[in-house]
């Protein structure tokens, strides 16, 4: 069940070692998983050519499911998850490992270890 988010709502920051990559406000909820605006800082730049080859696995594995094609997405994933990304909500609360895809000004992300930040 997808649930709308009222504008206004207390944003999630992207960081990478304590620098801010970008602002995400939310727009809707799912179970475990948040769907929000993407506004990126131009520190994001070095890194949004891996975001834009992960949203291209991403349609690949929609298509084909092949273990190849999955071997793929999984080693994409891979990377992203060793940037070590941290999703810290601007009102308090972090997460600091979440599962995050990114195409053009959305984003999206599930929290790894649902424990971590309070609700």
């Amino acid at each position: 069940m997808t649930q709308s988010l009222q504008p206004g709502r207390t944003a999630y920051l992207l960081e990478k070692d304590g620098e801010l990559l970008a602002r995400m406000p939310p727009r809707e909820m799912e179970l475990f998983a948040f769907h929000c605006d993407f506004e990126p800082t131009p520190a994001f730049e070095p890194y949004r050519v891996l975001f834009d080859e992960d949203a291209a696995a991403t349609d690949r594995l929609a298509k084909d499911d092949s273990p190849e094609v999955m071997e793929q997405a999984e080693a994409m994933l891979d990377r992203i998850l060793a940037l070590n990304l941290l999703m810290r909500r601007e009102s308090g609360g972090v997460h600091r490992q979440a599962l995050i895809g990114i195409e053009g000004n959305r984003a999206s992300f599930r929290p790894l270890d649902l424990q971590e930040e309070p609700q």
